[in-house]
């Protein structure tokens, strides 16, 4: 009984230890960016997040290898069969007809956005996006600001005002130039790593922001991507397509670390929640990557 108490002591102090340290997380969701391209493309920001925190090459992107259902299970915290979204032209008003949560038709499965605001009614919750589609991934209602960047350079604007101003809890920011690119000119091409390593250099006045802020001593960054591709196309089951980076940096995360457990990228929402002491729905079905953590 004692030595029960004492491992149950010792967990809680854990999660203690490395949530005290954390009060914001920013995503940075980079459209079809494959392992690939971020090896091949020069990304001295992406690579500092490396070197500073946990990350593995080999997480899996839920099939089919497209978009919305991805980005859905990266929010959502489940795969396509239980979040219902299976292609690109889903829309909202279809919940009623196909979607589950915890066995009760008609209820989307909440996304990290909703978890962390029913957590926390005063967070500063943030969505920045490239791609207007992924609006409509995100309940209304949810977020403090759920805006759409599309010319050129915008983002690159956009987002540090929000982190100076805001300072927000929880920061999603959607890249979709990467995607773009591979369509048009393949991956793996002289252009498509172009439109990696600008995607970096977005990244590197980002955390530049989050240091102008005073936010970085508490701050956790994520890169994850919905997708990678081959050839001019993604959305099929080839290592390509499948595998996407899972990056994960900041305070309390552990240093150039390999993570060595398979890990699905609805595994996301779920550590972000426990990083913010936020209740973990039940109908979720992702785990916590707990080797991350110092």
């Amino acid at each position: 009984m004692k030595r029960s108490l004492l491992f149950a002591a010792f967990l809680l102090s854990f999660f203690l230890s490395y949530s005290q340290k954390i009060k914001h997380v920013i995503v940075l969701g980079i459209d079809g960016c494959s392992p690939d391209g971020i090896i091949q493309a020069p990304t001295p920001n992406i690579d500092s997040l490396v070197a500073h925190g946990s990350w593995t090459y080999e997480a899996k992107a839920q099939m089919p290898t497209v978009s919305s259902p991805n980005w859905a299970s990266i929010i959502d915290g489940v795969p396509p069969k239980d979040h219902g979204i299976w292609s690109n032209s889903w829309q909202r008003k279809q919940i009623r007809d196909s979607v589950y949560c915890g066995g009760r038709k008609g209820q989307v499965s909440p996304t990290i956005f909703k978890v962390l605001r029913e957590s926390d009614k005063h967070a500063q919750i943030c969505c920045i996006m490239e791609w207007w589609s992924f609006r409509r991934l995100v309940e209304p209602g949810v977020c403090t600001i759920r805006q759409r960047t599309i010319l050129e350079g915008v983002t690159d604007f956009r987002v540090p005002t929000v982190i100076n101003v805001r300072k927000p809890k929880f920061l999603f920011i959607h890249f979709n130039d990467v995607d773009e690119t591979g369509h048009k000119y393949g991956h793996g091409t002289k252009e498509y790593y172009d439109a990696v390593a600008r995607v970096d250099q977005s990244i590197g006045k980002i955390v530049k922001a989050v240091k102008h802020a005073h936010m970085l001593e508490s701050t956790v960054f994520v890169i994850i991507a919905d997708h990678g591709g081959i050839g001019k196309g993604h959305g099929g089951s080839t290592p390509q397509e499948v595998n996407v980076p899972f990056i994960i940096s900041g305070a309390g995360i552990k240093q150039n670390h390999h993570i060595k457990s398979y890990v699905n990228n609805y595994d996301l929402p779920v550590t972000i929640a426990k990083m913010l002491n936020a209740k973990i729905p039940a109908c979720w079905q992702g785990k916590v990557v707990e080797e991350i953590f110092e």
